[in-house]
């Protein structure tokens, strides 16, 4: 059940129908899309070898429909919100497999990835929570570019939960922070907008919170608060 009580699940329920619904219609015309494209650069490949300039117009063309994809599933991914189904979780391991999925892109960009998140016990919906880290996590690498570190602290006690994901990235603006969490803001061209808004709203179906703090220089730090 949701923080919300039962009406705000079901309420939850009907916009994740209601989205899916939105994104499938949208997404077959997509694949259409998509195939014939790509048929189309085939066969001008082999009816005009060096019209080089077509195919790279093509090119471009597969390129945006692979962001409208991209954008379209992490709309459904915010907006699909189901009722939690909490179960006794370990937010240590949870944080332990993030951080060994994404240590390699993090290796191979320069960056180094650490956790030190103590032992304890929360109430989680697990898939929803490592959604939200997951999201968090990919946020502070895309802000690092290359070279640079992220560290991820937390521990469980005294019946609260806590993870905080600090980088030492350039940090952000102080006219921006306040619109970091807006939907569909995003500082980076390879971002959707909907990862940080995706993340706070998961911790606030847990009762919890996600707060930020930056300095332009200095890096940013991601704090979230939970119930255990």
């Amino acid at each position: 059940m949701s923080a919300g009580g039962p009406g705000a699940g079901r309420g939850l329920e009907f916009l994740g129908a209601l989205a899916g619904g939105l994104v499938h219609e949208i997404k077959n015309p997509l694949s259409t899309l998509r195939i014939n494209l790509t048929l189309l650069k085939e066969d001008l490949a082999v009816a005009l070898p060096g019209e080089r300039g077509l195919v790279h117009r093509i090119e471009v063309l597969e390129g945006e429909v692979r962001r409208l994809d991209a954008v379209l599933n992490d709309f459904l991914r915010y907006a699909g919100m189901r009722r939690l189904e909490r179960k006794p979780a370990e937010p240590a391991r949870l944080v332990a497999e993030l951080v060994e999925f994404l240590e390699p892109s993090c290796r191979r960009d320069g960056i180094t990835l650490t956790a030190d998140v103590g032992p304890g016990e929360a109430a989680l919906d697990a898939q929803l929570f490592k959604r939200a880290l997951f999201n968090l996590l990919l946020n502070a690498q895309q802000a690092l570019g290359a070279g640079g570190s992220i560290r991820v602290t937390g521990a469980v006690e005294g019946g609260r939960g806590w993870i905080e994901i600090a980088d030492d990235g350039p940090g952000i603006p102080a006219a921006e922070v306040e619109r970091v969490f807006d939907v569909y803001y995003s500082r980076s061209q390879k971002g959707s907008g909907l990862g940080l808004p995706t993340a706070r709203r998961i911790l606030e179906e847990h009762g919890g919170t996600v707060t930020l703090a930056s300095k332009e220089g200095e890096g940013t730090r991601v704090r979230l608060e939970f119930p255990a």
